[in-house]
């Protein structure tokens, strides 16, 4: 049982594998429990940003088969202070 399911991602690798694909068609059902987090976004600058989030929303309209938009939030989840070198707006 769990209360909430993250799905991270990385700017860097946003290619869905078969594995993941099968967790989450495995997860279908528990769809209020999931939260899709586009982590590292500090290390990006705004257009790649927008890049990416666009690659992404691609890539998770071919796995979840919605007429809705997946929420995604964005953010940089690390120990270490926020990096301002590549996206001064993170």
């Amino acid at each position: 049982r769990s209360d909430l399911i993250l799905l991270l991602f990385d700017p860097y690798k946003l290619d869905i594998s078969d594995e993941f694909k099968n967790v989450i068609h495995s997860i279908k059902g528990h769809d209020d429990k999931v939260r899709i987090v586009l982590n590292k976004a500090d290390q990006v600058d705004s257009q790649q940003l927008m890049r990416v989030y666009g690659a992404l929303m691609w890539s998770l309209g071919k796995v979840f088969n919605t007429p809705e938009v997946v929420r995604v939030y964005i953010g940089s989840f690390n120990i270490k202070p926020i990096s301002n070198d590549k996206n001064p707006l993170a």
